[in-house]
């Protein structure tokens, strides 16, 4: 293979940036609810957060830690999931900057990543719909709000999962081929 080295330094490289941003995002998320009421009250500007306030959705001020916390977990659906598949993109990047390239655990780990995908973009609306229900879950009742939505990059999220999935028995495909004629010669 002529890119094989490339292919092993980019790896290695992108293995370390999946094991950093591991750990990241359940901090992150929960540094952003842990913060939630300066990100919207005290002067913080975060795209998403602002038109919360004064704009379609009443937040009660100070934010409960009870929504705080049923925030957290809304968003560690899809976290989650992240997670685990940053986890085996990181198994697959480690596999390829060791020079294997098909094999079967290769195929295994991009099918686990597509379907860890496929299951983010399902439970995003999900997600968001907890997220607003959790944030005003402190209103009086009737003010509080529930709210179900599909946007277009959770279709572009879609299809890039179920791309992946093919990509991933493709190189199953290859896996066997190269193992057959690995048995010929």
């Amino acid at each position: 293979m002529k890119n094989l080295r490339h292919v092993q330094k980019t790896s290695r490289l992108l293995k370390w940036a999946c094991t950093v941003a591991i750990p990241v995002i359940p901090i992150g998320l929960a540094a952003i609810w842990a913060t939630l009421d300066w990100w919207l009250f005290g002067g913080g500007e975060v795209t998403g957060f602002r038109p919360w306030v004064g704009g379609h959705i009443q937040v009660p001020q100070p934010i409960p830690a009870y929504s705080l916390g049923l925030g957290f977990l809304s968003s560690m659906l899809p976290g989650g999931l992240m997670v685990y598949a940053l986890w085996q993109l990181r198994a697959l990047f480690g596999l390829y900057g060791r020079g294997q390239i098909f094999t079967a655990e290769n195929a295994q780990r991009m099918r686990r990543f597509a379907l860890a995908v496929l299951a983010m973009t399902l439970v995003s609306p999900l997600e968001n719909t907890l997220t607003i229900l959790a944030v005003t879950l402190g209103n009086p009742p009737g003010q509080r709000l529930l709210s179900v939505g599909f946007s277009s990059s959770q279709l572009v999220t879609l299809f890039m999962g179920a791309m992946f999935l093919v990509i991933a028995w493709v190189m199953d495909e290859a896996r066997e081929l190269a193992e057959d004629q690995a048995q010929i010669i």
